[in-house]
């Protein structure tokens, strides 16, 4: 099955600073997700997803991205694994 994947903006904070990220997003029905990573095995590809809060999602001005997030992004750090 594949899915449309559309580009999202948002804000994060890193060791203090704010800073903006470009995603990848996708849609499952009522439920939305970004890519965090993606890796090919032959014609399979295994997605690492975060849910995000769609109703957070709000349609972009700008022709870099399709959404801008307006929630808090809590992504995971390699580093703590």
């Amino acid at each position: 099955m594949r899915t449309k994947l559309y580009k999202m903006r948002s804000e994060a904070v890193e060791n203090g600073r704010r800073t903006l990220l470009d995603l990848d997003l996708e849609f499952e029905g009522p439920r939305a997700y970004i890519i965090w990573d993606s890796v090919k095995l032959g014609s399979y590809e295994l997605k690492a997803r975060l849910e995000i809060d769609p109703t957070l999602l709000r349609k972009a001005k700008s022709g870099n991205c399709d959404f801008y997030y307006e929630g808090n992004l809590v992504l995971p750090r390699p580093q703590d694994n």
